[in-house]
């Protein structure tokens, strides 16, 4: 059946493959941006113009209460899927006001909203391993108690309990995507794995750059943004709602992403040195192409977390399809292209 869905946070990578596979099926997407977007459209921009014309686009805030009770009671959309939130972890240490109140305020406005004015619609909560914290033993489920070390784990801790709240007092249909961290060619510029990938890139056709990094021993469970919403549509789909957890259940360092993205474009790295004088050199040219920046380390930076899918994997069947080397291959065939 045809389904009339709202995507909030559409412009970005998981609103970009979330809306490539509702519109695939034939549902009726609409799409909430921020009125003082600097990115516009976002990822959206990389559809076709076909797909494009079928989006519905609307200006406005997650934070302001009036504006969200009246855009879900007009609507009465079938399905709501909440991606919108401040989501870099570093901006959420400088900024943490801002990020608390762009995220428990847009979560709360929207559950609220679908309570009082449009009970039947399905809300989908994109959820964040960040609200477990740094743990480097073990593998994290749904049933890993918290332990936030960001305001931006906090904030994703609190819209997990929110959404239950809702479902045992109210009975909205409310679900919660425990998502791993994951990538693709539309991965916002901001986070580390796009500047890696834009300076490997930039390397590899001459220019004189050196990628500065901060930890590169820290770990991260890494997917593919379109098998995760692969994923989240699969909860969607679900007709009792359930919190499952979306992650490969493998662990790479930040310093495996960097040997193998160099690798991909035909460079061989040596490392040498230890600590803040870590440095990568070409092997072929003995070029510096990497070094350790201290002011990179991020205060309370969570050593590791791997994400324990089982349940996913066997209530859903569900189960993540692209490997990390291929995740940097798209990646890097897409700045290419740029």
């Amino acid at each position: 059946m045809r389904k009339k869905v709202l995507i909030t946070g559409i412009g970005g990578q998981d609103g970009y493959f979330l809306s490539k596979l509702l519109l695939l099926r034939g549902d009726t997407i609409h799409g909430l941006i921020r009125r003082d977007s600097p990115n516009g459209i976002g990822s959206i921009k990389h559809l076709n113009t076909g797909d494009q014309a079928k989006l519905t686009f609307h200006e406005g805030d997650t934070k302001s209460k009036d504006f969200i009770d009246e855009l879900i009671r007009f609507s009465q959309f079938d399905e709501i899927y909440h991606l919108a939130a401040q989501s870099s972890v570093a901006r959420s240490i400088q900024h943490p006001r801002e990020t608390i109140e762009n995220n428990v305020l847009g979560i709360t406005n929207i559950a609220t909203a679908i309570r009082d004015k449009s009970p039947t619609t399905k809300l989908l909560f994109a959820g964040s391993s960040e609200m477990f914290g740094s743990i480097v033993e073990g593998k994290q489920n749904e049933r890993t108690p918290p332990h936030p070390q960001s305001p931006y784990g906090l904030t994703k801790e609190l819209g997990f309990h929110l959404i239950s709240s809702y479902r045992n007092h109210y009975g909205l249909w409310g679900a919660t995507a425990i998502l791993f961290n994951h990538e693709s060619e539309f991965r916002g510029n901001q986070f580390v794995t796009s500047k890696i990938i834009r300076s490997v890139v930039r390397i590899a056709n001459g220019d004189d750059v050196v990628l500065s990094l901060g930890n590169i021993y820290v770990k991260r469970d890494w997917g593919y943004a379109e098998d995760y919403m692969k994923g989240v549509i699969q909860i969607m789909d679900q007709p009792i709602p359930d919190d499952y957890v979306i992650a490969t259940g493998k662990l790479h360092s930040v310093k495996d992403f960097v040997n193998t993205a160099f690798s991909q474009v035909g460079i061989s790295l040596q490392w040498t040195g230890n600590d803040l004088d870590e440095i990568a050199q070409n092997k072929e040219n003995g070029k510096i192409v990497v070094k350790i920046d201290e002011n990179l380390y991020r205060p309370g930076d969570i050593k590791g977390t791997c994400g324990d899918p089982s349940k996913a994997k066997e209530n859903l069947k569900w189960e993540p399809k692209t490997s990390l080397s291929k995740i940097i291959e798209k990646m890097i065939v897409h700045y290419l292209k740029k």
